[in-house]
């Protein structure tokens, strides 16, 4: 091959060799940026799969709340658009800080639980069942709200794993369900009966309670319930209709978490005449030394961003929520934000109302309060000095 040929197939090589890493210039890029959204993705449907596995019992099966779901009423729901950065459900706007805001919070409430509300710890450094990275999927499923379809599905499948169906007709009244097998079945046991189209639809189905599995029904293949439970609606169902094994509607009266974490406190318990010293009384009378700091939520704004205290005295934050029918509180984290330990919070509940929020005395520094609701619009800083 004389030099001239050698020359011209080096030149070839080389604009070869400048095009394709122009196109990998250009492509490189949108590899990455869907790499990165397949990751995400993943992590959306870890955190799918474990809310299903570990918080529809009290949340639903969606998110859609206790009281909705036929679960523990005080669970709130979390498809929330202030969860998700957003202004109402479905709004293409996000706000990534009130994102990033959202995230710590969800990360922090379920590291740590709500002492005296009913929410546990779940972390493993506080004696929880999850790790940190477990947590990280369920913080960013419930702040990315895109797979609350996948939640439903996970949640299915816990509650189908026995593969049950009604074997005859039930009609609207009868209380005596013939069920494919009622080995899985005991006293007490919720179960749903809906159409299989319709299963991955919290909203559908009617909720019953087993109240009885005699020797009668163990030869008849039956159970005999109390329908309808919650709020769901009496109505007749086919044979071949799905039942599935709920988890039960949980008594609110028990279930306040007693036991602190990351730092929390117990509430404060003091006797009263009604009992023997040591009853919790519903509303603690705060120290007579306490000083009282007052917070106001209106149209969605707090009037105040930075609240002073001493260290000396018992904190109390009367916070008078003037937005009716608007649901708020006011929630306390040490440090800058809500990614710090949780030093106290009120009932989240509609205005108008007023609430005490006895905060006990704090050591010096830097406490950051907000809205649960609306973390991204209603927040501030408390000086303890």
């Amino acid at each position: 091959m004389n030099t001239s040929k050698q020359i011209n197939i080096m030149i070839i090589l080389v604009f070869a060799a400048i095009i394709a890493s122009a196109a990998y210039t250009i492509w490189d890029p949108h590899r990455a940026a869907d790499a990165k959204d397949v990751q995400l993705q993943k992590t959306v449907d870890r955190g799918a799969y474990l809310f299903a596995q570990n918080c529809r019992t009290c949340h639903g099966d969606m998110g859609e709340g206790g009281a909705k779901g036929n679960r523990l009423s005080l669970a709130p729901p979390l498809n929330r658009p202030d969860l998700q950065g957003r202004k109402a459900l479905g709004d293409a706007t996000v706000d990534k800080a009130a994102m990033d805001q959202a995230y710590k919070l969800v990360f922090n409430t379920v590291t740590c639980g709500r002492v005296g509300k009913a929410m546990p710890t779940w972390g493993d450094s506080q004696g929880g069942p999850l790790n940190p990275e477990q947590i990280k999927d369920l913080a960013v499923f419930v702040t990315q709200g895109t797979s609350w379809d996948v939640a439903a599905e996970d949640a299915l499948h816990f509650a189908n794993s026995n593969n049950l169906t009604l074997t005859k007709p039930l009609d609207s009244s009868s209380t005596e369900v013939f069920i494919s097998n009622i080995a899985p079945l005991g006293k007490d046991t919720y179960i749903k009966v809906v159409k299989p189209s319709e299963s991955t639809d919290p909203s559908k189905g009617e909720l019953m309670l087993i109240s009885d599995i005699t020797d009668a029904n163990k030869a008849a293949g039956s159970v005999t319930v109390e329908r309808p439970q919650g709020n769901t609606t009496a109505a007749a169902h086919d044979a071949g209709d799905m039942v599935l094994i709920e988890p039960p509607i949980v008594d609110p009266a028990k279930a306040a978490i007693t036991q602190p974490a990351c730092g929390q406190q117990l509430p404060v318990v003091q006797p009263t005449s009604a009992g023997p010293a040591g009853t919790p009384t519903a509303a603690p009378t705060p120290a007579a030394n306490a000083q009282h700091l007052a917070l106001v939520g209106e149209n969605i704004q707090f009037d105040t961003s930075t609240l002073t205290a001493n260290a000396a005295n018992p904190i109390v934050i009367d916070f008078n929520n003037k937005d009716d029918g608007v649901e708020h509180n006011v929630h306390v984290f040490k440090g800058t934000d809500a990614s710090g330990e949780s030093v106290g919070q009120t009932d989240i509940a509609a205005g108008p109302t007023t609430q005490a929020l006895d905060l006990g005395t704090l050591a010096p520094g830097t406490y950051y309060y907000h809205c649960d609701v609306h973390p991204d619009a209603m927040t501030g800083t408390l000086t303890v000095q």
